[in-house]
């Protein structure tokens, strides 16, 4: 049994076609962390780990990470941004 079909969600999940939700991560495994683990993929993440961000994630059909970074916000723009609001809160 599949796990959409376990979780009772089979209608929408469980498949990749026009309709359904698609949210998936995608690790490149060519990574330093992961040499040699892809001889057993299924335990890679359980017993391997994975140190950083993912290289693409996928949410309802859409691309949310990019190459490790988020594909809709500007990340050096939002951390300057971010940085400025903490040095204000700390008075500095």
């Amino acid at each position: 049994m599949g796990s959409a079909r376990l979780l009772g969600r089979d209608k929408e999940i469980g498949s990749l076609e026009k309709g359904k939700c698609a949210d998936l991560f995608l690790v490149r495994a060519d990574r330093l962390e992961l040499v040699g683990a892809m001889f057993d993929p299924k335990s890679v993440l359980g017993t391997v780990g994975l140190k950083g961000a993912v290289d693409y994630t996928i949410v309802n059909g859409e691309v949310a990470v990019e190459n490790g970074h988020l594909a809709r916000i500007d990340e050096e723009k939002l951390s300057r941004e971010a940085g400025e609001q903490v040095k204000k809160y700390l008075g500095r």
